[in-house]
């Protein structure tokens, strides 16, 4: 049984669904057997649910923003009385990816199509391999959670990299009339004497780890078949040491498992490796990031990318690359009554400090549904960036909450010129973001930003007015 749903679906429980759409959504089980498997029982996993060990999460940035004592959903299941009924209820929180529990396949999908997911990993690794589908024949299997994990792969190698590919000394031979280490005496009188002029002898030598080499050079190839030639700019010199390195041969389960658990990797250089062979066996083995085992018994288990963190880095680098006047950083540490009991950190998405001047500007990106309604401005994210906002105080030009909008943006209804409304309080408080439809395609997405950017900059020119 498979389902799919978008990330941040339902929170409000406005998609219900009944007994005869259970059998429509999850195919072929009866609804006696969907109802008693799945909705017997309240089922939410969260990050912190222990039932989740064989389920892998995976990021795109640091991730000391999520404190100790956050939870983040990442699925409910669970029914409801209502008037006439039972109807059963799914929510997701901001993970897309695949999860598999009691023989059911979630697939929960990003909500604004490929091409926005695209157009963020590209800000997120610097590589546009969108302008390639006219030329390059993709394959018929590339869905979303590969374009993910192929970026993930490339970035994490890229990064890896720096200090070059993992090498270890080894004990090597050679006989030539130079010397080269020590001579070796044993295979000197065996093979040498009387002296011809030539002599056996041992140095140690750094190596590439054959296993290594092959799993990522293939990884690469792989990921080339897919995505064009062009997938490998950004480590093209990489991809060029992996070719002549190379064994020719292709790599085997144990030899995934060999580059996984080589010692080498517990050397601090070359540790960040270890996350760039885990997103190379997934490419490997042709997953397609979807749990093949349909076993009802096993813990659930399954693929998941922190989305809400893409938009993060997505709206941190649109940002930073435009206005080039301000620095503009993601996850800025704040220490709040640090000296005391109740003391914590915060940690705006966020933060735009002009180069020049004190004047800052504030936001937190949302990745959720926005239709320019009260309701999809949730209470604790609208109380967080006021307390971000009053934090700057006085050198805060303005701050505000981004989305994804799924409706055409309305500044006389989302911006207001005041802090809580209140004329004494002049700095403005903005609802804004990038707007998105599911259809779009590239050029009116770069049209969407580059009207969003605009607003940014007309809001600074008026505070900055006010201001002086």
């Amino acid at each position: 049984m498979r389902i799919s749903i978008p990330t941040n679906h339902n929170f409000y429980e406005e998609f219900p669904l009944t007994d005869n759409q259970l059998k429509e959504k999850f195919g072929v089980r009866s609804e006696k057997d969907i109802k008693n498997n799945l909705f017997s029982a309240t089922y939410e996993f969260t990050t912190e649910s222990k039932s989740l060990e064989q389920l892998q999460i995976f990021g795109f940035k640091n991730n000391r923003n999520k404190l100790e004592e956050d939870k983040q959903l990442i699925l409910k299941l669970y029914s409801k009385e209502y008037p006439n009924e039972r109807k059963y209820i799914v929510q997701t929180g901001l993970f897309a990816g695949v999860l598999y529990h009691k023989g059911c396949q979630f697939n929960i999908t990003t909500p604004y199509g490929e091409v926005f997911l695209k157009r963020m990993l590209n800000f997120v690794n610097d590589i546009y391999i969108d302008n390639q589908e006219s030329k390059v024949a993709k394959s018929t299997e590339t869905n979303e959670f590969q374009n993910i994990i192929a970026y993930l792969f490339i970035q994490s190698l890229e990064k890896a990299a720096v200090m070059g590919l993992p090498k270890v000394y080894q004990t090597q031979m050679q006989r030539s009339h130079k010397v080269r280490g020590k001579i070796d005496v044993n295979a000197y009188i065996k093979h040498d004497f009387p002296f011809q002029g030539k002599l056996t002898t041992s140095f140690r030598e750094q190596i590439y780890i054959q296993e290594i080499i092959d799993v990522l050079y293939l990884t690469c190839k792989k990921l080339e078949q897919s995505f064009g030639k062009e997938i490998h700019r950004k480590i093209h010199g990489i991809f060029q040491l992996l070719k002549q390195n190379y064994s020719g041969i292709y790599a085997q389960h144990t030899t995934i498992e060999k580059a996984k658990k080589h010692s080498i990797l517990q050397n601090p250089m070359f540790g960040a490796f270890k996350n760039v062979l885990m997103y190379a066996e997934i490419i490997l083995k042709d997953q397609n990031l979807i749990v093949q085992n349909q076993n009802d018994s096993l813990a659930t288990n399954g693929y998941l990318f922190d989305i809400s963190q893409l938009f993060e880095v997505y709206l941190e680098k649109l940002l930073s690359r435009h206005f080039t006047d301000w620095f503009v950083t993601g996850q800025e540490e704040l220490n709040v009554y640090s000296d005391l009991f109740y003391g914590r950190k915060m940690f705006p998405d966020l933060v735009m400090k002009h180069k020049e001047t004190n004047k800052v500007i504030v936001f937190d990106a949302k990745f959720k549904k926005m239709r320019s309604i009260k309701k999809d401005v949730d209470r604790s994210d609208f109380y967080q960036i006021h307390s971000y906002i009053q934090y700057y105080q006085p050198n805060v030009l303005f701050g505000g909450l981004l989305y994804p909008f799924s409706e055409s943006i309305n500044t006389v209804k989302a911006h207001s010129k005041s802090l809580f409304g209140n004329e004494n309080n002049p700095h403005s408080f903005i609802v804004d973001g990038i707007f998105i439809k599911i259809d779009m395609t590239m050029p009116n997405i770069m049209q969407s930003e580059k009207e969003f950017l605009l607003r940014i900059e007309e809001l600074i020119s008026m505070a900055t007015i006010f201001n002086d």
